[in-house]
């Protein structure tokens, strides 16, 4: 418990968020309740020794009786004076102990301070994020995303409101969360914002997700922002916002259940790829400047790219965002390029594996 008496205050006019304000004001009283313990020590030593010429030990002994109230026998007869202090200094320290065992009661009922400790560590990992990514909201397709990016190792903060999914991520998931409102600025910056690669906003309002986007854009204009959108028009307007990508959920299902109809099993090769609950099929996007040096500015073929390998490479970015489907062996592997590739987990750790031999940083 007394770890919190070091805990670092915030600057004063500094943003502090609610998470925050919390754990500074049981720290605070912590740190009152101890201040005022030594202060009743030291007035304590003081006084015997000042009125009844205690030695410095003997005082401090004395004093520390009479704040706990033992009922020990005095160190030596007390004159008047002596008696006078000890009486006040007793009816002192009833009021403060009283006050510090409520203090520290208070944050040990009902699992205060388990649940003060799990908050404070939550608060300092989400302190120490960088290239994270930010999920606004935790429904049906937040608990999607959560799992997807958990399942890769992504590091990840959830900003959540609604007080059922507040319980669901504090109960089943071991996730990073803020509770609070996504659409206030105060919220944006406690889940590190601006140092933030993704954010991927999956509120039921278009309204919201559109003012998120509007305000994220503003703070990080290299954020990544990939936002749910309801309708066409509204798709549109997120674009403009600033958001890179939009999904219409109701698109994708119309989509998916049509083809159900004369092509299931086309649907069932979807599912296989969209990788729902599996982890037999991974797809992955890679810069060419992260493959090894002796796989750049060559074709595919020349490079030996694929050789040894069960890793297809079904596509490739160019640098203007257009994609190429099933490039032909002679493309050149260029920088700017980002290659898409599809395999199983082990497939894609071995040919990783293979393209990060012998790299040479970048700039070198």
């Amino acid at each position: 418990m007394f770890f919190f008496l070091f805990v670092k205050l915030p600057k004063k006019g500094a943003v502090i968020s609610s998470r925050h304000k919390a754990i500074i004001k049981v720290v605070l009283r912590l740190r009152w309740a101890i201040t005022l313990i030594i202060l009743s020590l030291l007035l304590g030593m003081l006084g015997f020794r000042v009125l009844e010429h205690y030695p410095w030990f003997d005082a401090f002994y004395m004093s520390v009786i009479t704040l706990s109230t033992v009922g020990f026998g005095e160190i030596h007869p007390l004159g008047q004076g002596g008696r006078l202090f000890a009486a006040v200094l007793i009816l002192f320290n009833l009021g403060l102990l009283g006050y510090s065992v409520s203090t520290i009661t208070g944050i040990f009922s009902e699992g205060g301070f388990t649940k003060l400790l799990k908050d404070y560590r939550m608060h300092r990992s989400i302190q120490q994020l960088k290239n994270h990514i930010i999920v606004c909201g935790f429904g049906r397709h937040a608990l999607e995303v959560t799992y997807e990016l958990s399942k890769q190792g992504k590091p990840f903060v959830v900003i959540e409101s609604n007080h059922e999914g507040i319980e669901l991520l504090k109960e089943k998931y071991n996730y990073l969360f803020i509770e609070g409102d996504a659409t206030q600025d105060l919220v944006l910056e406690e889940a590190r914002i601006r140092d933030a690669n993704a954010l991927v906003i999956t509120l039921p309002s278009d309204a919201d997700n559109l003012f998120i986007t509007l305000s994220a854009r503003q703070v990080n204009p290299s954020l990544r922002i990939i936002s749910r959108a309801n309708s066409a028009a509204d798709e549109t307007k997120l674009r403009r916002a600033g958001a890179n990508y939009t999904v219409v959920p109701e698109r994708i299902g119309g989509y998916y259940m049509a083809t159900l109809i004369e092509k299931p099993d086309v649907v069932a090769f979807f599912d296989l790829l969209s990788n729902i609950g599996t982890d037999k099929v991974v797809f992955e996007e890679l810069p060419v400047e992260t493959l090894a040096l002796q796989y750049r500015n060559k074709t595919i073929q020349e490079s030996g790219l694929l050789q040894n390998t069960r890793i297809s490479l079904i596509g490739v970015r160019q640098p203007n965002g257009e994609y190429e489907l099933n490039p032909l062996p002679s493309l050149l592997l260029r920088p700017g390029l980002h290659i898409v590739v599809l395999g199983s987990q082990e497939q894609m750790n071995d040919f990783k594996q293979k393209i990060n031999k012998d790299v040479t940083p970048l700039g070198s």
